[in-house]
């Protein structure tokens, strides 16, 4: 039996004296201690610790701190500043097999100005209760879909990937609660719309805690297709998040697929994980020493080079895969997954079908503040092998590959199809 998930605080909480104070003395110093961004920081930061800090000199409960941490937090133009709050963060890492996550089996995305549903595993909830693949999703819980991409579609163009990407996590989030927990779900099919109540089952995977992170369940999918024309198979590998967990799952999926014509990657809602998996990852695929890019902090640069993996973790030699290969983004790619597919399609070994990703692409490191948040922040940025910028631009796919409620409701991924269609023109 999984233990009780962790909660949030009370937005009514009243906080210990000079607790508030602390916690906005603390993350502001480490931005201004870490943050790659020296001009922005010798600034316009100085300006939002004189504007707001004597607001934290008053508060006293914790909506009050959220509200705070939330506004100062969006002073920021870059990725990767947020707050996991206390009681999600996890202070004690040994002992958490699972935090009670679970899955009503129900992924949204988005087509124009509606969120649909994406994918309804089989046997799941969302299946049960008889939600398709192409039906409109107009809420989740409280969350207005329309509402909330109406916001985006009001932010300016360089702001829509990354607040797309928001939404979405958001989205996808709320139909992702505790297990055991009802989430009420809106679902629009022409004129009627109604409204289901899922129960979310126990989430599968391989759980697993890095850091100040909740435990996170870790998901490797690998199949082999048959190629189009009925010549050979093309395998595909996807997994949900980057995490040391899943190594030992990702080498056996892509032995499963080695011998096939090509290989898909699908990291379509992928949020990243720990970056340097990258270069581990990326050796499967090339057959010669190659770089995906360079991490830059303020004292030193990293070059995320890739070496040909010749032997699996067990010594047992094993040749990289010198096939096609294609890998599937969306707005939920982001971090450690845009490095990978844009250091790949830079590269000029594989390409890239889907959606534009979230432009979210800066390494972060995690501190706990006083109030018992964590703090996630960047430390670094991130240049393409052409020294080219990912945060706010994202990976621009090579063949865009819009979503389509018909496709869906047809049971295909358009986005799959086109990649397929692709490996099967390569020698």
């Amino acid at each position: 039996m999984a233990p009780a998930p962790a909660t949030r605080p009370a937005a009514d909480e009243t906080l210990p004296p000079n607790v508030a104070l602390a916690t906005f003395d603390s993350l502001w110093s480490i931005v201004r201690r870490t943050y790659v961004d020296t001009a922005f920081v010798s600034s316009r930061w100085m300006s939002v610790r004189d504007s707001l800090r004597p607001r934290a000199t008053t508060i006293s409960t914790r909506r009050e701190l959220d509200d705070l941490l939330s506004e100062t937090l969006h002073r920021i133009p870059d990725s990767h500043f947020y707050i996991i709050p206390a009681g999600v963060a996890s202070a004690d890492t040994t002992d958490k097999p699972a935090d009670g996550r679970g899955t009503t089996g129900l992924s949204v995305r988005v087509i124009g100005e509606n969120a649909v549903a994406w994918r309804v595993e089989p046997g799941s909830p969302a299946s049960a209760a008889g939600i398709r693949p192409g039906q409109t999703i107009r809420k989740v819980g409280e969350k207005d879909a329309r509402a909330e991409l109406r916001r985006v579609q009001a932010m300016p163009p360089e702001a829509r990937s990354r607040g797309m990407s928001e939404v979405l996590h958001a989205l996808n989030g709320g139909l992702s609660p505790a297990a055991g927990d009802t989430v009420t779900v809106q679902v629009a099919a022409g004129r009627s719309v109604s409204t289901r109540r899922l129960v979310a089952v126990p989430a599968k995977g391989t759980i697993s805690q890095y850091g100040n992170l909740p435990p996170i369940a870790g998901i490797v999918r690998s199949s082999r297709m048959p190629a189009p024309g009925g010549n050979g198979c093309v395998g595909m590998v996807g997994f949900n998040v980057w995490l040391p967990a899943l190594v030992a799952e990702l080498e056996r999926a892509m032995d499963s697929v080695r011998s096939c014509k090509g290989v898909i990657v699908d990291l379509r809602g992928n949020p990243g994980g720990v970056g340097a998996m990258v270069m581990g990852f990326g050796g499967y695929f090339v057959d010669s020493v190659q770089s995906l890019g360079t991490m830059r902090m303020r004292q030193l640069s990293l070059n995320f080079v890739i070496n040909p993996r010749h032997a699996r973790d067990d010594g047992t030699s094993a040749a990289p895969f010198t096939g096609p290969v294609a890998i599937l983004v969306d707005p939920m790619t982001a971090s450690t997954s845009e490095i990978f597919a844009t250091g790949m399609q830079r590269i000029g070994r594989a390409r890239v079908f889907g959606e534009r990703s979230a432009g979210a692409a800066l390494p972060a490191l995690m501190d706990r503040l006083p109030s018992g948040d964590v703090f996630v922040h960047a430390v670094a940025d991130f240049t393409d092998p052409e020294g080219k910028r990912i945060e706010g631009t994202g990976v621009v796919p090579d063949e865009v590959v819009p979503l389509s409620a018909e496709v869906l409701a047809e049971g295909r991924d358009g986005a799959l199809e086109a990649a397929m269609a692709w490996i099967a023109t390569q020698r």
